[in-house]
């Protein structure tokens, strides 16, 4: 179990959480027990936040270049999604290609990848917009 420390104020532990992964998660009531203290199987199962704006939506897509080619396939592009919580990410991940893939490789470059996110931001895949 995980034990509140001096970052995380016990009068809210609602805050966002940066003790697990470098990406801060929120963590509602409901997760803690009366001690204090959460689960350690209710963090594990846990999603972080989407991002919060297209610079950090372009850095999620570019993790998922799994073979480091600076290309994006139809695959990482799935993946990408399927992270940022896409009901149908394949069917999102074709879409996304069809969309920026200006030179018909199948593959999404790094020129190419501003229009992925840029669809990916308009169809609600950032915080805010």
């Amino acid at each position: 179990m995980l034990e509140y420390s001096q970052n995380i104020p016990q009068k809210q532990p609602s805050k966002l959480v940066n003790c697990l992964t470098t990406t801060a998660t929120y963590f509602p009531n409901s997760l803690f027990d009366n001690m204090g203290r959460i689960p350690f199987n209710a963090v594990t199962n846990y999603r972080s936040l989407p991002p919060t704006n297209e610079k950090q939506l372009r850095d999620t897509f570019q993790k998922y270049d799994s073979n480091g080619d600076g290309l994006l396939s139809k695959a990482e592009l799935e993946n990408a999604f399927k992270s940022l919580g896409s009901r149908m990410p394949n069917w999102r991940a074709r879409r996304a290609l069809n969309h920026a893939d200006a030179n018909g490789d199948k593959f999404i470059s790094l020129e190419e990848l501003d229009e992925v996110v840029k669809y990916a931001a308009k169809h609600g895949y950032v915080l805010g917009k």
